[in-house]
C-alpha cells in the first residue's frame, strides 16, 4: 500500500494573483471612450413608410466592467457627457448596463464556459455579453424626414467604478440594429 504525502498538492498551472485591497467604487474623474458609428441608412424609416414604433437593438454588450449609461446621439459626434438630452442636439435615448466591476476571483473565474453539450443544465456564465433595446421612435422619425444616413454616437457615462474595472473602454459590443414595429 502506497504511503500518502503529507504534502500538498498544487492544481493548475498559474497561481492566484496577489490579494488586492478594494476599496469602495468611486465616479471616476476622467471620461469613458465613446463610440460613434459609420454612416449607417435609414431609408427603411423614411416618412412614405408606416411603423408605429422603433428601436435600437445593442447585441453583445460586455458588463464585465464599470456600471454606466449609455446615452445614444444621431448625427453628434463630438457628444458626451455634458451634451443636453435633447432632440435638437440628436439625443434619441439611454440604456444602463449594471457591471460587475472588474474580477473579484481566481485565475479562470471570469472566463465565459460555453455548455458543454445539449445535456448541461447549468446556468449560463453570468458574464455572457448581454443587449439592450433602447426606444428611439421620435429620433428616428425627425432624422429620417431629412436624412438617408445617420451616425450613431453612444456616450458611456459611468457611474461608479472599482480599480479592477476598465474605465475607459466601458462600451463594448459586437452589433447594433434597428427594429421596427408595425401596429
Amino acid at each position: 500500500m502506497a504511503k500518502k504525502s503529507t504534502q500538498r498538492r498544487r492544481v493548475g498551472k498559474t497561481r492566484a494573483p496577489d490579494k488586492v485591497k478594494i476599496t469602495s467604487p468611486v465616479r471616476p474623474s476622467t471620461p469613458a471612450n465613446t463610440y460613434t458609428s459609420k454612416p449607417v441608412s435609414i431609408a427603411f424609416a423614411g416618412p412614405e413608410h408606416r411603423f408605429t414604433s422603433a428601436d435600437l437593438e445593442i447585441l453583445g454588450i460586455d458588463h464585465s466592467q464599470a456600471s454606466y449609461e449609455g446615452r445614444v446621439f444621431f448625427n453628434n459626434p463630438k457628444a458626451d457627457a455634458s451634451t443636453p438630452k435633447t432632440l435638437a442636439q440628436g439625443y434619441a435615448g439611454s440604456f444602463y448596463i449594471f457591471g460587475h466591476g472588474g474580477c473579484f476571483g481566481d485565475v479562470g473565474h471570469c472566463e465565459i464556459n460555453e455548455r458543454l453539450d445539449a445535456y448541461d443544465l447549468r446556468d449560463p456564465h453570468p458574464l455572457r455579453p448581454t443587449l439592450a433595446r433602447v426606444p428611439v421612435t421620435a429620433a428616428l422619425k425627425q432624422f429620417a424626414k431629412s436624412n438617408a444616413q445617420i451616425s450613431i454616437t453612444v456616450v458611456p457615462v459611468v457611474s461608479a467604478a472599482t480599480e479592477l474595472s476598465d474605465m475607459k473602454n466601458v462600451f463594448r459590443f459586437q452589433q447594433m440594429r434597428f427594429l421596427t414595429y408595425n401596429s
